[in-house]
């Protein structure tokens, strides 16, 4: 009779942990779902998109690149920083107002600017931009055709895009000063600096 006892007793404490673990287990899973379903939403959650850029009006960015030109230009050596910032609201301006009357005058500006920072190719785009885009509109358009080809001249070693100006020059202001200057860097496009002063002195002994 005790053994049956014992053996009914073991049998109920089973019984008991058993199905305290079953109401456990629910509990468990409970607590995990939310854990996992955030971390989910956290990676497939975008950033907010950034702000729209705000364009300055045309009244404001002129504003601007004149009191940007007063601080420039006040100083005989160049700022480079100045520069750039000059460069970038030049370049602002054409691209936000490309109809203004100003625009050619502030390419031309750019240009001068980068070319006087050694950079180039930056310097020939603008005064690609100045030339091409609106032509004859531009005062100094011939000036700015020639400071184009001398810098695809002297400066990038480009002589065909070079001779392509000069001649264009030659064309299109045939009694300037400039078509002559134009002529003459055709000629001696190419040459090293030996070659041009023995060119100079050929030239003066023939004029005497």
């Amino acid at each position: 009779m005790n053994k049956l006892f014992s053996v009914s007793f073991i049998l109920i404490v089973c019984v008991l942990v058993f199905s305290c673990n079953n109401q456990k287990e629910p509990e468990t899973n409970k607590a995990a779902t939310p854990t996992t379903d955030t971390s989910k939403q956290r990676l497939t959650e975008l950033p907010p998109p950034p702000p729209p850029t705000e364009i300055p009006s045309q009244i404001e960015l002129q504003k601007q690149i004149q009191e940007m030109e007063k601080e420039l230009y006040k100083s005989e050596v160049l700022d480079v920083t100045k520069g750039k910032q000059m460069i970038r609201l030049y370049d602002t301006y054409h691209k936000n107002y490309p109809k203004d009357w100003e625009c050619p005058d502030y390419l031309f500006k750019a240009g001068e600017i980068s070319e006087n920072m050694n950079q180039y190719n930056r310097a020939a785009q603008f005064y690609k931009m100045c030339c091409y885009e609106y032509n004859d509109n531009f005062k100094y358009r011939s000036l700015c055709l020639f400071r184009l080809a001398n810098v695809y001249d002297t400066k990038l070693n480009d002589y065909i895009h070079a001779k392509e100006v000069y001649t264009q020059i030659k064309e299109q202001y045939p009694k300037t000063q400039l078509a002559k200057d134009a002529d003459a860097a055709i000629r001696m496009m190419g040459k090293s600096d030996a070659d041009i002063v023995r060119e100079f002195e050929r030239k003066n002994a023939v004029n005497k």
